[in-house]
Formats: structure tokens, sequence, C-alpha cells
């Protein structure tokens, strides 16, 4: 059965689809992901991918594109199936596999609807659900929210070693999402300046303003371990005692079961749907939560002093995290999918 998996260019798209295709006829799956650095991944591995990324955000451009490639990709494919897993990218290949009448579906893992999913729900046959069930619909299926099969629990001691990080020292890990969050690297700039204590830092700068921040790091004294982008994210997160990170579900499905305390800063944008992955945390007493469209340095310094001090505060967090439960196997994530 020929599948076709539908991703926009960001980790939270693509890392779901990936851990399905596992356990399908690699002969049979495509996928279709506009992103260069996606791309060159799956077919380093042997995949078949479609898409172009473009170098514009345009909405009209990008729509006429989108929809003359959605007919390209149909037409030479000619799928069974096409799932689709968020992001504007794919809207016009699920609403044109539709009117083929291919079976279609969607997947939507975070606590609301997004925004491209809320209009394809109207359309696709299956609805697929992360931890919670926001889509008020009879073909709405939770089905939870899948875990890289590579993750694993280091030895805090052996990741730090392995990152050649200190030992006695905290590490803050600081995580804009697959892509980056220019808002975020520059807090980083902000809290060095202004914040009196001792720590170290693993930052996932993303790829726009890496060289920067490799200028940045080298000009400072405190220990830096720096990525454009990371796939070994078990061990950077096993040296990390606090995460400073975006709120994007796949990313707190993690933190939760690695248990590391995090502040998080929802992107404002995505239809507000980080934000509520955000407080469904923090309502549980496991995370700290601040907005960026009204964010309060002087807050967030005290909230990051406060947990670097407390070694208690971070271990209730992490408890707190690790009791939510959150995250399935990828094989699990298979069988509730029932494709």
């Amino acid at each position: 059965m020929r599948v076709l998996l539908a991703c926009d260019r960001s980790g939270g798209h693509f890392f779901p689809a990936f851990s399905l295709a596992h356990y399908l006829d690699k002969e049979e799956v495509y996928f279709f992901i506009p992103s260069h650095y996606f791309s060159n991944f799956l077919r380093m591995r042997g995949w078949k991918v479609l898409g172009k990324p473009l170098n514009f955000r345009n909405v009209l451009l990008e729509g006429g594109f989108r929809i003359c490639e959605a007919l390209y990709v149909i037409c030479k494919v000619r799928p069974k199936k096409v799932i689709g897993f968020g992001g504007r990218d794919t809207f016009f290949l699920i609403v044109i596999a539709s009117l083929f009448f291919i079976y279609t579906a969607i997947y939507e893992p975070n606590v609301v609807k997004g925004k491209t999913n809320k209009y394809l729900s109207l359309i696709v046959r299956k609805v697929y659900c992360g931890f919670s069930l926001p889509f008020k619909s009879k073909k709405a299926i939770k089905v939870g929210v899948p875990l890289r099969d590579d993750l694993r629990i280091w030895d805090k001691k052996d990741a730090k070693d392995k990152l050649e990080l200190f030992d006695d020292l905290a590490v803050i890990l600081w995580f804009g999402g697959s892509q980056g969050s220019i808002f975020i690297n520059q807090l980083v700039k902000w809290l060095v300046n202004n914040i009196k204590r001792d720590f170290q830092i693993i930052h996932i700068v993303g790829s726009k303003q890496f060289n920067e921040f490799i200028n940045f790091y080298d000009k400072i004294k405190i220990k830096a371990k720096i990525f454009e982008f990371c796939l070994n994210m078990d061990l950077v997160y096993s040296a990390s005692d606090i995460v400073i990170s975006r709120a994007g579900i796949l990313s707190l499905v993690e933190i939760s079961w690695f248990g590391i305390p995090a502040i998080l800063i929802p992107h404002p944008g995505a239809s507000r749907h980080q934000s509520a992955n955000a407080y469904y945390l923090q309502e549980r007493k496991a995370c700290f939560v601040f907005e960026q469209d009204n964010f309060n340095y002087h807050n967030f310094k005290n909230t990051l002093e406060r947990l670097l001090d407390d070694i208690a505060l971070r271990r209730e967090i992490s408890q707190n995290l690790k009791s939510l439960g959150l995250g399935i196997s990828s094989e699990q994530f298979y069988r509730n999918l029932e494709l």
C-alpha cells in the first residue's frame, strides 16, 4: 500500500511521521517535506522524498506554487493513503488528495488544534490526536505522542563527560526548536550579562545565528557546548539540569520523559497551541511559563536563579514531569493508528 506522509519543515511535524515510517513498507513510503535539512536526512537513509523548499514566505505566491506542486505529487506518487502531520505547506496536498477520493488523515499532537489541521479536519476521513482530544468529532481518535526510538537516559556524569562539560556545575540547555529561536538566542546574551551564578550552557542555536554565537561564546568565560542542530538529544537532555525551551509538544514530551525542570517560552504564533501546551504542564506544577509578548526579564532571571540555587525544587518539578506519563513508543503509536 503506497503511503504519502506530508510534513511541514519543523521537527515537530517531521519526527512523528518518521517514527511511523519505520513500521511501513519502506518501498511504498513517500515523504513530502519542503526542508533542505530533513530532505537530505531522509535521502541519506534511502527514503523517497518530494517537496521543494522555498526561500520566501509570501502566502499568495507560496499558495499558488503549492497547489501546482500538490497536483504533481499526487499524480506522480498515486498514493492509497495520505497522512498530514500539520503545517501550512501540507494544506493543499491534503485538500487535493481528498478531491481525488484518496484516503486522507491528519495528526494533531497538541492540546489545541493548529490552524491548518482545524480546516483540514472538515474534509479528511480520520483525525489522529496526541494526549488530548481537541477535535469534537466522531472521526477523532486519541493515539498518543511518539517518543523517538533512539532516546535513552544516560548517566548524568557520563553525558557531561562526553560533551566535555564539568561534572560539578549545573547545565542550562537553551533550545528554540528544530529551527532555532532568535528571541531565545538573544535572551542567552542578556542573561550572561545579568546573572551572577556559575553554570554551563548547552545551546542549540539553529542555522541562522550559528556563526554569530560561535563568536559570542569564544569571547566569554562560561563553559558552553553549541550546536546548529542536534540529533543526539538524549545525550543533551541527560546532561542538562534546567532547560529553557519553546513549547512544541514533541519537545515537551521528551522534556517530561527525561524529567528536566523547564522554563517554557511558547512561540507567540502558531494559533497559540504552544501556550496551551505549556500551561497544561504549569497547571500540574511541572514547569514555569513566560510569554514572549509580555516577557518580564526580572521575573525570568529570578526564576532561573531560584532553580539554580534550589536542588530540592528541581527534584520536585522533575518528579511532577515524569508522573505525567507523556509519550508512547513509536511501535505503540503505529498500532494505535490502525493503518
